[in-house]
């Protein structure tokens, strides 16, 4: 499938989704890209590695290439030629033991990133559920005079809104939340 085809498609999946839809998934795909385009060319193939290695083809590779080494090596030990790697297969357990040091190292490098990502999501995050809470909070307000309009008019309180736009104190949040986590 060629790349117009792919984004007429990507356009008839998105054809229902209302202009707010539209617009946050163009936001969420340019915050991605803009991820990617703060990695140096280095931390990229290190990535790219890091995902071949993880891949399906590599562990089948992997299992394949210790199954034959064994073989051609036990084999040649039993018709009489000198074998690369003797049993137990010193140069074998090198190779292996030095291809998972660089794999662990590559592992951690990405997981270093993802968790800076994560961590900069998790600001954002943040940050508009904040704005999000102090425009509830707003609407919340707007309602409760015109609830207390309605009420002047009817004669009826309702405490049930009054204190639902009262603003969250997010510093008490906080504090609250990080007593309910050591209490545990």
């Amino acid at each position: 499938m060629d790349h117009q085809s792919q984004q007429s498609e990507a356009s008839g999946k998105t054809g229902n989704l209302s202009s707010s839809a539209k617009d946050n998934l163009e936001l969420l795909t340019s915050f991605k890209d803009g991820e990617d385009a703060q990695i140096s060319g280095v931390q990229l193939l290190i990535e790219r590695i890091s995902a071949f290695f993880g891949s399906p083809a590599y562990f089948a590779f992997a299992v394949a290439f210790i199954v034959i080494w064994m073989l051609v090596n036990g084999w040649g030990a039993h018709v009489g030629w000198h074998p690369v790697d003797q049993p137990p297969f010193s140069w074998l357990q090198g190779l292996v033991t030095s291809n998972a040091l660089l794999l662990t190292v590559a592992v951690l490098i990405r997981q270093n990133r993802m968790a800076l990502v994560a961590e900069h999501r998790a600001h954002l995050d943040l940050q508009i559920n904040l704005l999000s809470e102090q425009k509830v909070t707003k609407i919340l307000q707007i309602v409760d005079e015109l609830q207390r309009e309605l009420t002047a008019l009817r004669g009826r309180p309702d405490s049930e809104v009054a204190e639902m736009t009262k603003p969250a104190d997010a510093h008490a949040l906080m504090h609250a939340i990080k007593e309910k986590q050591t209490s545990r």
